[in-house]
């Protein structure tokens, strides 16, 4: 087609351009007709500038109206996001946790490992960030808690994580006597509560120290503040939704798990633990809220820098084709 548009537009051309000799005798006796065969010969060149542009535009617009898969915008970040430092004393180490939570989307920074999980509430979707190597690995959760319900390679491992108390705020039940101390909250932590008259500021909060303790002589302390704190419940509540996939998946648990139901059950009576310790003067160990605030929501805060590379997990490796 566009050929034949070409080819019409050279004969017009040549006709009009090459008059017969009636024309050119015309052209040689005056003014008038000295115009009239200009006029005569731009016309249809015009007309071939038209054609010829008309054509290419045929040929080269389906290319450009060519459909393209619509990709779906990228969900719209809030211009701030929540942000509160914890940090975990445990083997004679501390270790931070930053916890930066936006509607729907998580993300935990432990500086001190080089690595960062991103975790998206609504499809349950991990991204492990090894910032050592500049790598990256993935799993859903969906999937893999599928696989493992059939999976026989972790079938003690999940009842240990069962058995461990992550998987429900409630530990294994310690035949409180019903005539201790009354606890300030129904005992759903496996300790008996007393508040005590010490005090002390931690992390500019006044903070008042309570003790739990069982029949079997285990004890804890909590420093706590006489309040809600909204944040920090917050992060401890999303934090403690991702810490049995991680400790099982990755093999990286991010808090202990003695943490989640000790503050639970604090939170339920109306204070906010701000610092646990237990584990006594052989192990200390401790879990303490360091500071809140908001921060200016990065763009690419919830997702995989440029630079890093996909790799995968060795606990995945076969993990879907394992039955029983």
């Amino acid at each position: 087609m566009v050929f034949f548009l070409c080819a019409l537009c050279i004969l017009l051309w040549l006709s009009s351009a090459f008059p017969c000799p009636r024309l050119l005798i015309r052209q040689s006796t005056g003014g008038k007709a000295n115009r009239e065969g200009v006029l005569t010969f731009l016309r249809p060149l015009f007309l071939l500038i038209v054609l010829s542009s008309t054509a290419f535009a045929a040929l080269t617009t389906p290319a450009a109206n060519k459909a393209k898969p619509v990709v779906p915008p990228a969900p719209a970040l809030p211009a701030t996001a929540d942000v509160v430092t914890f940090v975990v004393h445990s083997d004679d180490q501390n270790h931070k946790f930053i916890v930066t939570t936006v509607p729907n989307l998580m993300r935990v920074d432990i500086p001190g490992d080089d690595y960062s999980v991103i975790y998206d509430d609504k499809t349950e979707h991990y991204i492990g960030l090894e910032h050592s190597n500049y790598t990256y690995w993935q799993f859903s959760w969906p999937e893999v808690s599928t696989a493992v319900e059939s999976s026989k390679r972790y079938e003690t491992r999940m009842q240990e994580l069962n058995f461990a108390g992550i998987s429900s705020d409630a530990p294994p039940a310690t035949n409180i006597p019903t005539d201790t101390a009354p606890a300030i909250v129904p005992d759903t932590s496996g300790y008996v509560w007393k508040q005590t008259n010490d005090h002390k500021k931690i992390a500019d909060l006044d903070c008042t120290r309570w003790t739990g303790e069982t029949v079997s002589g285990d004890a804890v302390q909590a420093w706590c503040f006489n309040g809600p704190l909204p944040k920090v419940q917050t992060a401890l509540e999303r934090l403690h939704v991702i810490n049995e996939p991680m400790a099982l998946v990755a093999v990286r648990t991010l808090i202990p798990p003695f943490v989640f139901p000790v503050f639970s059950a604090l939170a339920k009576g109306g204070v906010t633990p701000i610092q646990i310790s237990w584990g006594g003067d052989r192990e200390k160990n401790s879990f303490t809220f360091v500071k809140a605030e908001s921060r200016e929501t990065k763009p690419n805060l919830f997702s995989v820098p440029p630079l890093y590379m996909k790799t995968t997990l060795i606990t995945m490796d076969g993990l879907i084709d394992q039955k029983k």
